[in-house]
């Protein structure tokens, strides 16, 4: 709690009139060459805001979180006088191997406009542009200035540009590209990257910042600053990483692996590590893939820092849970000590038995053995999953209640079949009532939600949860060390330099007075 005065804002009255309420936000930890979106000058602008809102799957949102995030800066762009035209990416339209964009409905952005009508209260508009086959759209034509005179003259609430990768120039590194660029520069006075999930050097993400001011969203402001807390983490730290390919990981897995206690896989990534440790062959795993991963095993010879989850799930087939087609193998040996007593010559094991008895042996115990199934030479169908009981293991029980930071970007299981894993992961995670967790986006989050439902809606308003709105761009942050590497990142700082930003908070003598970060 703060005193206010009007001359706080530039009034030139200072009288206390009121008090103003700390939320726990700042942007202090964040570097001051970052051009932030509290200190732009938005009135009476047209704001071309980029977020990440890839939520969509079949024309459906899967998870309004990574939209719900974003609110705050539309809000602050609206409530400061700007006007917005917004744009995200949705799926991957775009075929790399043929070159081609596939635009279809299921890709459409009507699903995230219906959303935030509903929630704002607001009309959005969404332009339409003529698009060339599998060649996607060319160009943005000049029916949208109609929309702009609307948006301007406060007849619509804001634009809401086609799905990013529709467009010919949004993935292209030529000609069409620059087009592109200079048609959305064409739109806007200034430009917001919120998209902290897009962490590709793409046309609406990276090359736009050459020609408009530009500036970082609030929901890329927190994604940083908590990056920043999985950087240099509270230890011991566990990583909780999964995947679908080995090969594509190798970068932000090493580097993970250097900052870790411990690091728990699963997914392929898991079953690929498995194969070159145990020297078995699994369904769907390459060979090429194995050999990287050899790597890995000869290096945790000695540091010791990959966690094994003992018990995973075999299946003969992928197209359901279908009973007596599964089953549970075991990696390793697993002993089980049971305590039990010894009573003229009849034992009772666990349990409590009350009466007088008179032990021959106060304490003795039964061991059951679980034989190993991963012998070298071995071959196994799909391993679509860990075992919950692999999360009760005394050593993995102990590295997560143990651990103070654990990351998870992880869906251990092939969704929606084989899902007993992920769930209990979740169930152990939030039992460590110390730790500070973070989640990454994407599959992760929606998985975590629909499985605990209740648990996932009190992390969004834990101190002890944050969920990353995009996973991979977290890997990402590992693999380079630091987040202002991100190129995205870096071209807000180069556009910083490039438009001569200089914030100036509060009553300044000497150029443009900017309001107090609101």
């Amino acid at each position: 709690m703060a005193p206010y005065t009007p001359g706080d804002n530039g009034g030139g009255v200072d009288v206390k009139v009121g008090y103003s309420v700390d939320d726990g936000r700042g942007a202090a930890d964040l570097d001051q060459r970052l051009p932030l979106l509290q200190y732009a000058d938005l009135q009476d602008k047209i704001v071309l805001l980029r977020v990440d809102h890839n939520v969509v799957k079949k024309g459906k949102i899967l998870d309004q979180y990574r939209i719900d995030v974003t609110l705050a800066t539309m809000y602050n762009i609206v409530e400061r006088g700007g006007r917005p035209i917004i744009m995200t990416h949705i799926g991957r339209p775009f075929d790399k191997k043929n070159k081609t964009i596939t635009i279809k409905s299921d890709d459409a952005v009507d699903a995230v406009v219906g959303y935030l009508q509903r929630k704002l209260r607001i009309k959005f508009v969404v332009p339409q542009f003529h698009a060339h086959g599998s060649e996607g759209i060319h160009d943005i034509d000049t029916s949208i200035n109609w929309l702009i005179h609307d948006l301007r003259s406060r007849k619509i609430g804001g634009i809401y540009l086609p799905n990013t990768r529709w467009f010919a120039g949004e993935e292209d590194k030529g000609e069409t590209m620059e087009r592109f660029v200079v048609q959305l520069a064409g739109l806007a006075d200034v430009y917001v990257n919120d998209a902290f999930g897009s962490w590709q050097s793409h046309a609406s993400t990276y090359h736009i910042t050459k020609y408009l001011p530009s500036y970082l969203g609030l929901c890329m402001q927190d994604e940083l600053v908590n990056v920043k807390e999985v950087l240099n983490p509270t230890k011991p730290f566990l990583a909780i990483v999964a995947g679908s390919k080995y090969d594509t990981k190798i970068g932000p897995l090493t580097a993970m692996y250097a900052r870790v206690d411990k690091i728990i896989l699963g997914g392929v990534m898991y079953n690929t590590y498995l194969c070159a440790k145990y020297g078995v062959k699994i369904a769907g795993v390459e060979d090429s893939d194995i050999e990287l991963a050899k790597e890995l095993v000869e290096k945790d010879k000695n540091e010791g820092k990959v966690l094994e989850l003992p018990n995973v799930v075999e299946t003969d087939t992928l197209e359901g849970r279908i009973e007596g087609k599964y089953r549970t193998i075991y990696t390793k040996v697993e002993l089980s000590f049971v305590p039990i007593c010894l009573v003229q010559g009849c034992f009772f094991a666990g349990g409590s038995h009350s009466g007088s008895f008179t032990f021959l042996e106060s304490l003795s115990y039964l061991v059951y053995g679980v034989s190993q199934d991963f012998k070298a030479g071995n071959e196994y169908k799909y391993v679509v999953d860990v075992d919950p009981t692999s999360f009760e293991d005394p050593g993995v029980k102990e590295v997560l209640q143990g651990a103070k930071t654990i990351f998870v970007n992880a869906v251990m299981g092939l969704m929606p079949h084989f899902k007993d894993g992920t769930s209990k992961m979740d169930e152990v995670i939030d039992s460590n009532k110390t730790a500070r967790k973070f989640f990454g986006g994407g599959d992760t989050l929606q998985e975590f939600k629909s499985l605990h439902p209740g648990l996932y809606h009190a992390a969004l308003d834990s101190a002890k949860y944050y969920l990353f709105t995009g996973g991979g761009t977290v890997l990402k942050v590992l693999e380079e060390g630091d987040p202002m590497k991100l190129e995205n990142v870096k071209a807000l700082m180069k556009n910083a330099e490039t438009f001569g930003y200089k914030p100036i908070i509060g009553n300044g003598k000497n150029g443009r007075v900017l309001p107090t970060p609101r």
